[in-house]
Order: structure tokens, then sequence, then C-alpha cells
């Protein structure tokens, strides 16, 4: 019987020819650009230029006030667009006038149109405009930013790209603890009213006035993609005319482009919206770091993954040089994406700066270093990160061996799990109860075997509560080695941890942390598989102020 059907599969196959794998959609790329007459259209030129030496497919459009339709069809007509299109807008805001123009002339394409977020909700290009404060900036107790932006044909729409670009303006200020808050003002495009665009002039130039009445410096930062016929004939030369007799105002006139950003840019996002094979995806892994010994450890563990993956190491706390080495090593690598892998005992530690650093996320509090703006890693990477060890099961089950490896009279012996602890009692108890859990998984897994197993906490970085636990713990190891024997594990990522420090003169037996372990690699293959999973998902936005503005 089995040989029927095998040949009768034969049959078909002969018949109806092999099946054909179906893969993802790769829809072809269009970066939408403003016109920006003959110098700032070249400059766009030449970014597009650099881009299309990584991607294939891509055509540029330029939207203008009279030809946009064309100007549209005639770049479609370039790439192939059987699978579709994304259109790359390099706008720094959707309310630009000639976004919107372009949009209503998009013409229908049959596998349909993707518009991604323009370029100015990225963190990429808030980075621009940091640079271009940066360079300015001198005396930043004495001094108020102005940014100048681009794009309205009436109030309501100034009103609407202010709005997008205020945020990032008001960084601006905080990072570089200027004095005044980061005001937006906004330049009208050549097709508005004249005597509109005249009034908005106006109305700029009386808000350098009073930010220079208060302030001994102005930082007038153009940021934006304006008209640019020639250096002489452009949108800056014009907002600088009126400026010209305030004495505080500060500029240089550099806006976004030219900018390495911009094409990373256009590179992150197309990997975004194209199919991403798990091969172009890299692996940052972010322990936390020690002596080298411990470093040596974890590396071990790393070891069987680099196999599979391409891995590179920043063993730190998310500090962003470290973490930036490893991303250039990725892109040298030729990685399209990468997973930052958390290794971790919370999934919640350096979660919040993780996403700033990488980009995906705009607003930061405060890190435990005290940072208030830790650097970002620019890179045309797209980026995910997870992790934390959290209660998981592999956890429970390398901790549990951990314990039989050292254990020679199971129902004598009590094992005691023992974590780092934090200074926060609400954390401090949600990782309490995560060794609880992994109490219960351990029984369920053998553990039962065991006189017991107990769990606390060192919260060994803070002097005060460690006054209390360490007695606590020391009673616990006086208990089980009275009647039995004191088995204590380190619930750590690795190595051992300061009980050999702590539990002085008390007889136990110490077992290790977690890494290198097989379950260990199992926790990190899940945590990777994971990340790439959501890397091929559908198009991430990355997560900010802006770009939830205008979205």
């Amino acid at each position: 019987m089995s040989r029927f059907l095998l040949s009768s599969l034969a049959v078909l196959i002969v018949l109806c020819g092999p099946v054909q794998a179906q893969s993802d959609p790769d829809p072809g790329v269009l970066v939408l650009a403003p016109d920006r007459g003959f110098l700032g259209n070249e400059k766009t030129r030449d970014v597009v230029k650099d881009f299309r030496e990584h991607t294939s497919n891509v055509g540029l459009a330029f939207a203008t006030y009279e030809e946009t339709k064309s100007n549209l069809d005639e770049a479609l007509s370039q790439i192939d667009t059987e699978d579709g299109v994304v259109v790359l807008p390099l706008f720094l805001s959707a309310h630009h006038a000639l976004y919107q123009t372009a949009q209503q002339a998009m013409p229908a394409i049959d596998a349909g149109v993707t518009w991604a977020d323009p370029l100015g909700t990225s963190y990429l290009s808030e980075e621009i405009l940091f640079d271009r404060v940066a360079a300015l900036s001198e005396q930043p107790k004495e001094e108020a930013l102005v940014v100048v932006a681009y794009g309205a044909t009436d109030s309501t729409g100034a009103d609407s790209i202010r709005a997008d670009l205020q945020a990032s303006a008001q960084r601006a200020a905080e990072k570089y603890g200027l004095a005044g808050n980061g005001q937006v003002v906004v330049q009208y495009t050549r097709s508005a009213p004249q005597k509109a665009s005249r009034a908005a002039m106006g109305k700029a130039t009386k808000t350098v006035k009073a930010a220079a009445a208060e302030h001994e410096r102005v930082l007038v930062v153009p940021y934006n993609l304006g008209m640019e016929y020639t250096s002489m004939m452009s949108s800056w030369s014009w907002m600088k005319r009126p400026l010209g007799s305030i004495d505080a105002v500060v500029a240089n006139g550099e806006g976004v482009v030219p900018h390495p950003n911009v094409e990373r840019w256009l590179r992150r996002t197309t990997t975004a919206h194209r199919p991403l094979s798990p091969d172009e995806v890299g692996v940052i892994a972010v322990p936390h770091g020690s002596e080298y010994n411990w470093n040596e450890t974890m590396r071990e563990g790393i070891a069987p993954l680099t196999d599979d993956y391409t891995i590179a190491e920043a063993f730190s706390m998310v500090d962003p040089p470290v973490i930036e080495r490893a991303v250039r090593q990725l892109e040298a690598d030729g990685m399209k994406a990468a997973v930052m892998v958390r290794i971790f005992s919370m999934e919640s530690s350096f979660r919040e700066k993780s996403h700033y650093v990488l980009g995906l996320q705009n607003d930061f509090g405060m890190s435990i270093m005290g940072e208030r703006f830790p650097e970002r890693i620019r890179t045309h990477l797209q980026m995910t990160t997870l992790g934390g060890l959290e209660a998981s099961t592999q956890f429970a089950k390398g901790l549990l061996d951990r314990a039989q490896t050292i254990s020679t009279t199971p129902s004598e012996e009590t094992i005691i799990l023992l974590a780092h602890g934090t200074g926060s009692d609400d954390e401090n108890a949600h990782w309490m109860e995560n060794l609880r859990t992994i109490a219960d998984t351990m029984r369920a897994h053998g553990g039962d075997a065991f006189r017991d197993i107990k769990v606390h906490t060192w919260r060994e970085d803070w002097p005060e509560k460690r006054k209390e636990t360490i007695p606590e713990i020391q009673q616990m190891v006086k208990e089980a080695s009275e009647t039995g024997t004191a088995l204590v594990i380190p619930a750590r990522t690795t190595s051992q941890g300061r009980a050999s420090q702590y539990l002085e003169g008390l007889d136990y037996r110490y077992g290790k942390g977690f890494a290198p372990h097989p379950q260990f690699e199992a926790w990190m293959r899940e945590q990777i598989e994971t990340g790439i999973d959501r890397l091929q998902a559908a198009p991430q936005s990355e997560t900010s102020d802006v770009a939830s503005a205008q979205r």
C-alpha cells in the first residue's frame, strides 16, 4: 500500500510539476521627495544613489506643485511593482503640502501601495536635529532654540507641522541644557498666498526677537527640506534676511540633507517592509558583564549558538559605546537587522534604556547611572530587543540540574535559591514571586525528591536592605544544615555571586549559576527566534511620540 501511494505521488509530480513554494511579497521601493529646486534635488539624488548601492528595485519621485501625478507615473514605470510598492516619504511631516499632494496623486497599483511613516517620525531624523544644535551651542545656560520648519500653505497646515516637530525641538533643548524651551516656526511654501507667506515670516521673526530679548544667544536651526535652488536662493537665505539685524542669532544654515542618517533611515525602513531572511538577522548578546572569568563563563554559554547565528557580544548595562561596537560588527557582517537579547534575571532590567538606545522610543526618563539622554545608536539595522529570565521553565530546569549535580542524598538536602534582588520593595517582591514559581517548576520536574526548596534575595547592592536579608539567609542555611545539608544555588545568569562572603563559616554546598548550560542555550534560542519572528512580521513603526502624533 505504501509503495502504491509513493508511485501515485511520483505520477502526480510528473504530471503537475513540482509544487512551487510561495515567497513573501518583495515590493518595489519608491522614495518620495519634495521638489527643492536644482541644488536641493541634487542632494536628494545623491542620497538615493548611495541607497541604491545597498537596495534593489528603487525609484525616486519628486512631488511638485504642478506635475506630481506625471512624476509618480514616470518613477513607478521604472521599477517592478508586481509585488506592490512601499513609499518612503522623505518628509519631516505628513502635513507638508507636497506630501498631501502626492498622497492624492498616487496611482493605484494592483498589488497595493504601502506608505511608510515619514522621515521626521524616526529617531534618526531627530538625531540630525541634535547634531545641528550641538554644532551651534556654546553657552547652553544662556541660549534659546528656535527650529525652522517648512511646508505649509495656510495656518492650519503650519499648526500641524509645528505640532509634529515640537517634541523633537523640546528634547533637543533638554538634551543640551538650553535655557529656553525649543520653539518651532514654520515657513510657507512658494505656492502659498504671498500675504500668508509674509505673515508667517513675520511671525517667525517675532518669535526669534522675543527669544533674543530673554537670552544672550538664540540658536536658529533649519530643520526642514525646503527650497534650495542655489546656495543663495533658498528657503534658508530668505529666512536669514529678516534675522540679520538680531545680534543674538546664531545659525549656520546646515539642514537635514546631507547627513548619513537619511540613508540609514531609507535602508532601515526598507528592511521593515521587505522579506527578511533569518540569516540577515544578527544577535547582540547583552549580559551584565564583570571581570575576566565571569565574562569567559558567560561566553562559554553563548558559544554553542554561534554555529547558527551571527552574534556580537556587548557585555554591559546597555552602555551605548559597547552596544555600538556590536552594532558596527553586525553591519560589517552584512546584517540587515538585529535582535538584542538582554541576558538579565528581570525582563524590566535596562528595557527602557535599550529601547531608547536602539531608537525604538524617543522619550527616556533616567538611568540608574543618572543618564538623561544616553547616546542612541545610529544604524540602518532594523532592531528589536527582548530578554529577562524571569521564571522561565528553562531557568528552573537549569537550576534544578545545578542542585542535582552537587546532591548526594536529596531527601536530606534543602535547596536554597538565592537571587541578586533589587532596592525597590515592589520589584523585589516580583523577584521573590519569580523564585517561588521557579521552585514550583523544579518540584514538578524532580525537585520534589529534595527535602525542601527555599528562596530569598540578597538585595546586595543596597546596604540598608542587605542588613535585613543576610541574617535571614544565614538562618535558612543554619536550619538546613542542622538536620541535613544546605545546597546554595545562585539564581543568577552565571557565576556564583557573593554567598561565600556572606555565608562565611557556615556549612553548605555551593552550586553555580545558569550559564553555561543546555537549558541556557535553549532559552537563548527561544529569545532569538522570537526576535526574528518579530522582525519578520508586519512592518513595525518606531515607537515615538512624534510617530504617534502623525498617525
